[in-house]
């Protein structure tokens, strides 16, 4: 078996001109992986579009045809400023989902050992009924109740350490028990988008299966790993996940220029060193991850190699 890698040239199709969140980021991996022989050690796979109804699992069909119909009637963005649409972005987004879907399946059925998904626009703020941030559909989320609905597991584990809180995640999720959702992420106080406190923790049945792990601007690999091991890890392996899911944003680099975490690429590889350990303790192996945030390409494409490196080990 092997390390799947997930990607697409549908995917460069969602225009977004010089906004941060444009296509040179996923040329600048794939370009990287290539120059490192890093992409020769991985199974690369094109995925596929998701159905709409796929998509129904935890989006309103009013919102997904607000997309589309947006790109029809010409618009620029959808809803917020930071949501730039382009002919090819409602294309762009189903692939995005399919892909992420086309990845838990094979790992779940064993046919790859895990995987990285190099897709966009990323998920992880999109809401039930609303973009945000970047994010269209949720990909990250979609996965998790495909996995649960689909595949009957009943512990899955998102860990989302992209600089900014997976609102959209948290929200689709807080009242679930069977969906671990925990982020590392930059202070809401001082980062968009507000939200991802300590005490938003659930609610009803899925109380205390929420778990936001707030960071201090200029927080340091040393910093970052020790609350990392000691506080983290544990909570994990109490869990006890059966699938693990990464929201793998890596924007808290300290290059990037969105945020300002000081995390470098060694703790990127460390944090998926430690969530490869978990999945082969308590999940068979099985983790998933998709890239969401990640703003300076040289920065971006260092960090996703070490990621990667990781998950073939």
């Amino acid at each position: 078996m092997a390390t799947g890698f997930y990607t697409n040239t549908i995917f460069l199709e969602h225009d977004t001109g010089n906004h941060p969140e444009n296509a040179d980021r996923l040329r600048a991996i794939d370009q990287h992986l290539r120059y490192s022989g890093l992409l020769n050690k991985l199974e690369v796979r094109p995925g596929r579009a998701a159905e709409p109804k796929e998509i129904e699992m935890l989006h309103s069909k009013r919102h997904i045809d607000s997309v589309m119909e947006a790109i029809e009637l010409g618009k620029k963005t959808l809803g917020t400023p930071d949501c730039v649409i382009s002919a090819g972005t409602y294309g762009a987004a189903l692939h995005a989902v399919g892909a992420v879907l086309d990845s838990v399946i094979q790992v779940a059925d064993g046919k790859l050992d895990n995987a990285f998904c190099a897709v966009r626009p990323p998920g992880h703020h999109a809401e039930h009924d609303a973009a945000m941030g970047f994010c269209f559909f949720n990909n990250v989320a979609i996965a998790a109740e495909f996995l649960r609905k689909n595949c009957g597991y009943q512990r899955i584990l998102i860990f989302d350490f992209d600089v900014h809180h997976g609102n959209g995640t948290q929200h689709l999720f807080e009242e679930n028990a069977q969906v671990l959702y925990a982020s590392t992420h930059q202070d809401p106080r001082t980062c968009y988008p507000g939200t991802g406190f300590t005490q938003e923790n659930g609610f009803g049945s899925g109380k205390g299966f929420t778990l936001n792990f707030p960071m201090p601007p200029g927080t340091s690999d040393e910093k970052y790993l020790e609350f990392f091991h000691n506080r983290i890890i544990p909570q994990f392996e109490e869990f006890k996940p059966d699938f693990i899911l990464l929201s793998a944003g890596f924007d808290g680099h300290v290059r990037d220029p969105l945020a300002m975490l000081d995390l470098t690429e060694n703790c990127y590889r460390e944090i998926t060193k430690e969530m490869r350990t978990l999945a082969e303790k308590f999940a068979n192996g099985r983790i998933v991850s998709l890239l969401e945030g990640g703003y300076a390409l040289e920065a971006l494409a260092l960090s996703v190699e070490a990621h990667i490196q990781e998950l073939l080990k």
